[in-house]
């Protein structure tokens, strides 16, 4: 059997196996954890060879990931990093100390699984492109010789491929109404499947939660013998101030002096992040001096989080996709753009989003709004969502293709907001990748 020797041909492989981030018909048929077991034995069963912290939630689970990586490298573990989706490519799920690894990292991974996969595993339908990736993940992590593995959830939890650890910490970020043709339809439901992380005797640690979903997590954790740890339980209050260079903050905890610090990352929402965070750390770790953990911490980058793609004029991206996270996406650009008169909107997502709640977040604090394609990674109706915007205020333009509708935006006067899903933001990047390359050749 060949190997591949070019990065785009061995990736291309990967996701020539049903990738259920992009059709997902039949989803829960398709997710299938019994088959991961077996694939991992397959291969030797490398997640056993690293320690891991699993995360699961609707929003902030990226965040808090990294944040938990870099402070785990900073203390001196060489550390791996799971993380999806992705913004320009693959390669960017699968980190080792805060970093993507060379091309032939990747793909002699893939080769290995593509040399074990040659006979269909017994008994099984074919793995699904999440779980080679997420098994490359741990063909890597093993390889590279790491220490700890931070560990995010790709849909759900209890059906999810990474669900087959058994993890020193369970970290359970906001939950939210998302993917409900898949998840369930109410957040109760919902937050049961995110739940399925939950493991026997291992802590678990929650961001503020609703109280129906705090009080399920309890007694989830209760049925599992699990220590549950509850953020606003440990934490009074957290003050935030963000700037076009990121995030200050001071957490006020119960009984304990407060933490000041600063993040790179931009945005008021990723000061609880950090909060949550630094309690699993500090709860794994106690000997480990706070401080550490806050270098650590200011370390932390992730692309598409408030990201700033231009100062003059302030531009700046966001992934965000659920209504609260929107919600606070849009007061952290709001606190960041007071100095314009006029504040544009570039927005786009996929299908299984909730864009009228999202719609009537956004529509009030814009003067002008354009709706476009969120790439080509998932199928998605722009027209649907301009209806729905174009319903609550006069000034919404739809153009389809996001170049040109990038090429509007730079061409517009004040401040934009860029949001609405991973795949525009990594559509728009590639974009700028090019135009640059351009004016330089």
């Amino acid at each position: 059997m060949q190997k591949f020797s070019d990065i785009d041909d061995a990736f291309q492989w990967v996701e020539s196996f049903t990738n259920l981030e992009k059709n997902t018909k039949d989803l829960k048929r398709k997710y299938r954890p019994d088959r991961m077991v077996t694939l991992l034995e397959h291969f030797g069963n490398p997640h056993k060879s690293f320690k891991i912290i699993h995360i699961a939630g609707s929003k902030g689970k990226g965040s808090t990931s990294v944040l938990l990586a870099s402070a785990l490298i900073q203390t001196g573990f060489k550390t791996g990093l799971y993380t999806s989706p992705h913004v320009l490519h693959y390669k960017e799920r699968i980190q080792v100390n805060g970093s993507v690894l060379p091309d032939q990292q990747y793909i002699q991974g893939i080769n290995t699984m593509r040399e074990g996969l040659h006979l269909d595993l017994p008994g099984h339908t074919k793995p699904t492109t999440f779980e080679l990736l997420t098994l490359l993940a741990y063909l890597i992590f093993q390889q590279q010789d790491c220490s700890w593995c931070v560990l995010e959830t790709g849909l759900g939890g209890r059906l999810d491929a990474t669900n087959t650890v058994y993890p020193e910490a369970v970290v359970l970020t906001p939950i939210e109404k998302e993917h409900t043709q898949w998840l369930g339809e109410d957040l109760l439901t919902i937050a049961g499947e995110k739940a399925g992380i939950i493991k026997e005797n291992r802590p678990v640690f929650s961001s503020p939660q609703k109280e129906e979903v705090r009080n399920l997590f309890s007694q989830r954790s209760t049925e599992k013998n699990a220590l549950f740890h509850y953020l606003p339980d440990m934490v009074k209050d957290i003050e935030s101030t963000v700037y076009l260079d990121g995030t200050a903050f001071t957490i006020s905890r119960h009984q304990q002096p407060p933490v000041k610090g600063k993040l790179s990352m931009i945005g008021h929402i990723q000061s609880w992040n950090a909060a949550l965070a630094l309690e699993v750390l500090v709860h794994l770790f106690p000997e480990v001096d706070t401080q550490v953990w806050l270098k650590g911490f200011e370390k932390a980058t992730l692309p598409a989080r408030m990201e700033v793609l231009s100062q003059d004029p302030l531009i700046l991206c966001d992934g965000s996709h659920t209504p609260k996270s929107v919600e606070m996406a849009l007061k952290t650009f709001m606190d960041l753009s007071g100095e314009y008169k006029k504040k544009n909107l570039l927005f786009a997502c996929q299908d299984d989003k909730e864009v009228a709640d999202i719609a009537q977040i956004l529509h009030e604090s814009f003067d002008s709004i354009v709706i476009t394609t969120p790439g080509f990674f998932k199928e998605s109706h722009p027209l649907s969502v301009y209806e729905t915007f174009s319903s609550l205020m006069n000034q919404c333009l739809m153009i389809e293709d996001p170049q040109k509708a990038w090429q509007f935006v730079l061409e517009s006067q004040g401040a934009t907001l860029i949001l609405g899903s991973f795949f525009l933001a990594g559509e728009i990047k590639k974009i700028i990748e090019v135009n640059h390359e351009r004016s330089t050749s």
